[in-house]
């Protein structure tokens, strides 16, 4: 994922309290590491040699950190939160006196214990007892220290039975046990931890970490942390800075920089954005109560189901199949379901899902329409719906061979049973954000939609059912450069009204049609609710056009990931607060966690 690339100091508070007299442990004091990069490869010492006579021996400058200044005292569990790259490791491994500042000094009072590369130092032809010396005498512990602790190493790294065996044959689960209990068999006066408790299995994990906990309970170790889990650094530390690139972003409480980076770490947007979200996620303003409701599935095809059964909670007497596996066909089937006003379910290429499967036998249509853009062998679908549902089924199908036969087939179909509205909806393939956006307006208005190739035209046939004489108006959701002008103006078409709907990505397109579509259906915005989707996983929002037309809501697009994007949707719920009485979210905790559902939900109060 790209990165968020802005260093700017967000907060710095909880780390210089005048009242907290303890020893300082730890001062890392306005430290720059500064690292040299050839800027091209010298393959052997006469290469550099030669270089370096021509005076051609050239370096990038490369900042690992960038003027960082923090205290850890005595007591501490002090963690280290940023993303690849950003220096934490450089940091410890200044602290831990491997590496020498470039600027600034860094002050350690105590004897440290450095778990920052777990199994350095280890030779793989030899046996897991020799190692054990052979590590622990590279650590500085005396050979009689390691034979009064051997017991204790062995039992708590579990490998009794295997200390003769050469470390060639470990997993590397178990040459992390015997690297950590080495490590740790000591009581340092500051224990530095870097990653190590991501490695080995569950039970592992938990042993590393009760033991840390062992030694700041019982015997008031400072403790500096690594990790990328943000709820193990929350958990463990009451402290806790935050390094971006580099710079020093936040310093502060664990829970308050574990919750911005949360937020924040590693996301795309603006600084501006960034800026917004931030004072939203630091406010105190609390949620009014059932603000908040969610929509979760295992799948699509189940998030499809489980839309349809809250839409249509009695019999159907039709229903549509569509691909869930290709993004456009549910759009193309998006009007034909409003004029039927029929459920739309999913298959997986060529088979139907149990959820599906489930779905339509609880609605028992006596009419399935299934539209196949190629998943599908002709005909195979409908023995599988017969097979499901009876031979007393009418099941028809409507096949293309592209995108573009497709949705003029469907316009044919849907022509001869006069299914269509008075408006058309033109687009691209893959235009998935705007389309989703439209969707409850193509539901309602039972509206065709044409596509074509981004860089093609219409072709002869879809101009000339365009120019037919129940469309009205078109509108055209994308630019001039994939539906230039000229292509209308000369097709003819008339007294036809072309509308351009065009936001500068999906999130402002969403805008730009809801705001539309609010003006142009004349309804009221009061006391309704806004259904939440992500446009990274559209796959479960293919249905949920049907889904906001029912419930009478309004579509709201917005990602956790993108900062842009929240900051435009608090934006728009705050304008709109007086309105809404409720956020319903689609998709489960890994589309939206309920920390970025109550962000969003904070704009109502």
């Amino acid at each position: 994922m790209p990165e968020n690339v802005n260093t700017s100091a967000l907060a710095c508070s909880g780390l210089s309290d005048e009242t907290d007299h303890r020893d300082v442990m730890v001062d890392v004091d306005h430290v720059t590491m500064i690292f040299n990069m050839a800027n091209e490869q010298l393959n052997n010492l006469k290469e550099y040699a030669i270089a370096l006579a021509r005076r051609e021996l050239m370096f990038k400058e490369f900042r690992a950190l960038d003027d960082v200044s923090f205290q850890v005292k005595r007591g501490d569990v002090f963690g280290i939160l940023g993303t690849n790259g950003s220096g934490k490791s450089t940091v410890l491994k200044i602290i831990a006196g491997v590496l020498e500042p470039s600027k600034g000094k860094c002050s350690v009072n105590g004897n440290i214990a450095p778990l920052i590369e777990l199994g350095a130092g280890f030779d793989m032809e030899l046996t897991a007892r020799e190692n054990i010396y052979l590590n622990g005498a590279l650590l500085g512990y005396p050979k009689k220290f390691i034979e009064d602790h051997f017991n204790e190493i062995v039992e708590f790294a579990e490998v009794e039975k295997f200390l003769d065996m050469p470390m060639k044959n470990y997993s590397s689960g178990m040459v992390a046990r015997i690297a950590f209990a080495i490590a740790t068999v000591i009581v340092p006066e500051i224990l530095i931890v870097d990653e190590v408790l991501s490695v080995g299995d569950f039970m592992f994990q938990k042993k590393c970490e009760n033991r840390i906990n062992k030694l700041i309970k019982e015997h008031g170790v400072t403790v500096l942390i690594v990790s990328h889990s943000n709820d193990q650094i929350e958990r463990l530390c009451n402290k806790a800075v935050w390094i971006e690139k580099g710079h020093l972003r936040m310093a502060g409480s664990a829970k308050d920089v574990c919750q911005a980076y949360r937020i924040l770490g590693g996301r795309l947007g603006s600084a501006e954005s960034e800026s917004v979200v931030f004072r939203a996620l630091t406010s105190s303003v609390v949620p009014p109560a059932g603000c908040i409701e969610t929509v979760s599935a295992d799948s699509r095809y189940g998030m499809a189901a489980k839309l349809m059964a809250k839409c249509f909670p009695n019999a159907c007497s039709h229903a549509i199949l569509v691909s869930g596996e290709r993004n456009m066909d549910a759009f193309l089937a998006m009007g034909i379901a409003g004029s039927y006003d029929c459920p739309i379910l999913l298959t997986q290429g060529a088979t139907i899902p149990d959820s599906t499967a489930q779905e339509l036998q609880r609605i028992k249509p006596s009419k399935v329409l299934f539209i196949n853009s190629g998943d599908c062998p002709k005909g195979f679908m409908a023995m599988q719906v017969i097979e499901l549902l009876g031979k007393g089924i009418e099941i028809e199908e409507i096949y293309g061979e592209n995108y573009e036969d497709l949705s003029l087939s469907v316009y044919r179909w849907g022509q001869e049973r006069s299914c269509w509205g008075k408006q058309a909806i033109v687009s691209w393939v893959g235009c998935t954000g705007d389309l989703i956006s439209m969707s409850t307006h193509m539901f309602k208005n039972a509206c065709p939609v044409f596509l074509k190739e981004y860089d093609g035209r219409f072709s002869d046939a879809q101009y000339e059912a365009l120019r037919s004489v129940e469309i009205k108006s078109i509108v055209a959701l994308a630019g001039t450069t994939a539906l230039p002008e000229a292509d209308f103006e000369d097709a003819g078409f008339g007294d036809i009204d072309l509308v351009r709907l065009l936001g500068s990505d999906p999130y402002d397109a969403n805008r730009v049609i809801g705001d539309w579509i609010l003006s142009n259906e004349k309804s009221t915005a009061s006391d309704c609710e806004w259904i939440v989707a992500s446009c990274e996983r559209f796959e479960f929002s293919l249905t949920l056009g049907v889904y906001v037309a029912k419930r009478g809501g309004r579509f709201l697009l917005s990602d956790p990931v993108n900062l842009d994007a929240v900051a435009m949707a608090l934006s728009r719920i705050s304008e709109e607060k007086a309105n809404l009485r409720k956020l319903v979210f689609i998709g489960g905790n890994d589309v939206y966690r309920e920390i970025d559902k109550v962000l969003l939900a904070k704009a109502l109060s």
